[in-house]
């Protein structure tokens, strides 16, 4: 079984490859995306008139999430890349070792984490955002997502080392099963139990903990190729340096995310109030919705790159790339058209209020505009990250969120008014653009130049 998944990685077809390898990332991260969504439908149908303010208290809300996100993800991606690669090498021992330290990084980082969120909850959200209409729900929703952050870093972690062994289709499974138990959960607790935002966020733990079940299932199993000793669950500083450092792109760019969402908030209120607040919550759920595709294939594409580029491949790694780029442009240019083709009726369905629907619209518009130049920065990412780049892949992150879009949000307002926010996101999305394709230019020479020598 272990030779089986290997040769795949290593000899066949590579559209065929991003195929296998995508599709259930795409899957599980589409079904992950549209259980988002439909938990802030729920919310703003199920609090009547108050929808506005219980969808601006899931956006407050949002940015703790992303922080979540970026710390177990950014352990996923740095260890995902160092097993790839190992694994390319023919070293398993590395790779057994470099699992049973980020799991324990893992463990350390969500007590942490959830410890301190609760201590200063109400702070922090006010920070974020939370006028005091707004507090009251984000708080409710938030605290119950922080006692759930171990078992969501788990299994958002450890699908990516899964993926990393070439069974994306386990890796799938996991994020399935635990939206589509998200799906099942957030409508009876919120309507039937009348639990109300409190519901949506006991359905998102109980997905999450069913979903760190099954990665768990997978470890203690005979499915991983790669066991989990807890001889190996003791932190060890060279690797966890190495695992942080390659994932420190994934985190930074979640955490600045973040401080981007607080900036995004704080202007949102005071230049449209908590509805503005609201309209961009939608827009971020209908964002992350279209994105999941793009997403799936960078998390496809990881452990085809790192395994070739350990191999010594060069030019299955120079054509995974190259075959990549084309299907994220199209990917992404369907997305944009078929939102601009129900622009009214994607507000329509998480509120009937008017004020909402006609801020709404004309802000989606203007913000999906350069959409289908992200999946270029995306692929880019990928390939800095599968290659220990971290450097250069931290570099695309911080050039959109912090060199660009900042001081877009604070300057255009000054013109614009609120009209400018909106404006801000597609220019720093093209400018974003232009860096990853001069980074990712650097490394494809380079990768041309090894491939002349073989």
């Amino acid at each position: 079984m272990k030779n089986e998944r290997y040769d795949i990685l290593a000899n066949e077809n590579i559209k065929k490859l991003i195929y296998r390898m995508s599709t259930p990332a795409i899957v599980g991260l589409l079904v992950q995306a549209f259980y988002n969504l439909v938990d802030t439908i729920f919310v703003g149908r199920g609090l009547g008139a108050d929808s506005a303010f219980g969808i601006a208290g899931i956006s407050v809300a949002f940015p703790v999430q992303m922080l979540m996100m970026g710390i177990s993800m950014g352990l996923g991606i740095g260890g995902a890349s160092l097993i790839s690669r190992a694994l390319g090498m023919g070293d398993h021992k590395k790779a057994e070792r470099t699992l049973g330290n980020m799991v324990m990084l893992v463990i350390i980082s969500s007590v942490i984490f959830t410890i301190l969120g609760l201590a200063f909850i109400d702070p922090v959200l006010k920070v974020f955002g939370a006028s005091q209409s707004i507090l009251p729900f984000a708080r409710e929703y938030t605290k119950y997502i922080l006692m759930g952050t171990i078992f969501f870093a788990f299994s958002a972690a450890l699908s990516n080392t899964i993926r990393a062994e070439g069974h994306a289709k386990f890796a799938m499974s996991v994020m399935l099963i635990s939206s589509v138990v998200n799906i099942i959960l957030d409508p009876l607790f919120i309507f039937e139990f009348n639990m109300g935002i409190m519901g949506a966020a006991v359905a998102t733990v109980i997905s999450q903990i069913v979903g760190c079940v099954l990665v768990v299932h997978y470890y203690t199993s005979n499915i991983s190729i790669i066991p989990l000793k807890l001889a190996y669950m003791v932190p060890d500083i060279a690797l966890s340096w190495e695992t942080i450092s390659i994932g420190m792109s994934e985190f930074i760019f979640n955490s600045v995310e973040s401080l981007v969402f607080i900036l995004l908030n704080q202007s949102l209120l005071i230049y449209g109030g908590d509805m503005a607040i609201a309209v961009f919550g939608i827009i971020i759920k209908v964002f992350m919705l279209t994105l999941m595709p793009i997403i799936g294939i960078k998390h496809g594409i990881q452990p085809i790159i790192g395994f070739n580029y350990g191999a010594g491949n060069f030019g299955r790694v120079w054509e995974t790339v190259s075959i990549s780029n084309y299907i994220v442009f199209g990917m992404c240019t369907l997305s944009v058209i078929s939102v601009f083709l129900i622009l009214e009726q994607i507000f329509r369905v998480f509120s009937s209020d008017s004020g909402l629907i006609e801020m709404g619209v004309p802000a989606i518009k203007i913000s999906f505009l350069m959409m289908p130049f992200i999946g270029t920065q995306v692929v880019a990412m990928a390939l800095l990250q599968s290659l220990g780049k971290s450097k250069e892949s931290l570099m695309i992150t911080l050039s959109r969120q912090i060199f660009f879009l900042p001081p877009l949000v604070f300057i255009l307002p000054l013109f614009m008014d609120l009209t400018g926010i909106w404006v801000s996101f597609p220019i720093s999305d093209f400018l974003g653009f232009v860096v990853a394709v001069i980074l990712m230019k650097r490394e494809v020479t380079k990768l041309k130049a090894s491939i002349s020598q073989v």
